[in-house]
């Protein structure tokens, strides 16, 4: 998904929380709650096949550095910009990295292959002095990152931060370097083509039928307490005269963010499949409700959080508020939180 479409997530998510929720078409009124792994997806941007011929690029040819970032829902975008300084030449393909790191030098780096969080980039013909791009995305949303242990937390983020890095074109065509990085991989890395962004045509308008067609409404406390497990429910309402069915089954992100600056904090921000087997079709004007969990991140303070939920598709839905976050309970004389239960009765 690009960075430039996530002003619009919010607006349609704020917007999505003031709506009312009508009946469930779910026997038991609540689709019950299943930490179900996500399906693989990818971003499919089909590549430019009708380019004129031009010569595969070289690394050489190329200068690199940090484009512009973004963030969404716990991923962070870093954008390479490739300037050309030779001659025409066709810009494609998956490179592989090279990351410069403080504790092992140089190294492969593993990277999946698939797209990003913020969409993929079609292959292109670039011209002398116009720009080519690769996208990479990382993430703050797993255990790597989320340890009660600030130390280990520490640890990982010296072991999985590069500095710099080499892009590998394919096929033996070189390497050029990227320097003035702050790539924090310890929950993954992913990366787009080589090219630019794909031309649009206007806003992406879900097909009829499809779960993007939904309207999202999360029903949540004022206050949470952190270190505990919440659970809430999302309202899904069809406002079309066509009914959604749940195929193929889209996979959701929830997350949880506390201001910056409280110390120990991290993001929390998990992505699952949804409980598809459960539900039953939305007919048109009803609504299915989902049983959601969610571990709201420790802090020592309380905390202004920002909550958010989707569908993981081009248009959503999309769901968010901000929300009071209290400081973690504690034992006598410990400093060590106690876990507990926060939430709300499923019923309606």
């Amino acid at each position: 998904m690009r960075a430039d479409r996530l002003v619009h997530m919010v607006v349609i998510g704020v917007a999505a929380v003031a709506l009312s929720s009508c009946g469930s078409a779910s026997p038991s009124g609540v689709v019950p709650w299943a930490a179900l792994a996500a399906s693989p997806t990818t971003t499919t941007v089909p590549s430019t096949t009708t380019l004129p011929a031009a010569p595969a690029c070289r690394a050489s040819q190329f200068r690199a550095r940090v484009g512009r970032g973004g963030v969404g829902l716990g991923n962070d975008l870093t954008t390479i910009v490739l300037t050309n300084t030779g001659p025409l030449c066709r810009l494609s393909g998956y490179p592989n990295l090279e990351g410069l790191s403080a504790t092992q030098g140089w190294r492969p780096l593993q990277v999946r292959k698939t797209g990003t969080y913020f969409g993929d980039l079609n292959a292109a013909n670039v011209a002398t002095g116009r720009n080519g791009l690769l996208l990479l995305g990382t993430s703050v949303g797993c255990n790597a990152l989320n340890s009660p242990s600030e130390a280990q937390i520490l640890a990982n983020e010296r072991a999985f931060t590069y500095d710099a890095i080499r892009v590998v074109f394919a096929n033996r065509r070189g390497t050029v370097g990227v320097n003035h990085l702050d790539l924090d991989v310890a929950c993954g890395l992913e990366e787009s083509h080589l090219g630019v962004w794909p031309p649009t045509s206007g806003a992406t308008v879900a097909p009829p039928g499809s779960v993007g067609t939904l309207l999202a409404t999360v029903t949540l406390p004022r206050s949470l307490r952190a270190g505990t497990t919440l659970h809430y429910v999302v309202t899904l309402r069809n406002p079309t005269n066509t009914t959604v069915h749940f195929t193929p089954c889209p996979n959701f992100t929830e997350s949880i963010f506390l201001a910056p600056g409280v110390k120990g904090t991290r993001p929390e921000a998990h992505t699952y499949a949804l409980n598809c087997a459960q539900a039953t079709p939305v007919s048109p004007h009803d609504t299915e409700r989902f049983a959601m969990e969610l571990t709201i991140p420790y802090s020592a303070r309380s905390s202004l959080a920002k909550f958010g939920w989707s569908l993981d598709t081009d248009v959503g839905p999309f769901a968010g508020r901000a929300i009071t976050v209290l400081p973690a309970r504690t034992t006598n004389g410990t400093g060590r939180f106690v876990s507990s239960r926060a939430g709300f009765p499923l019923s309606r």
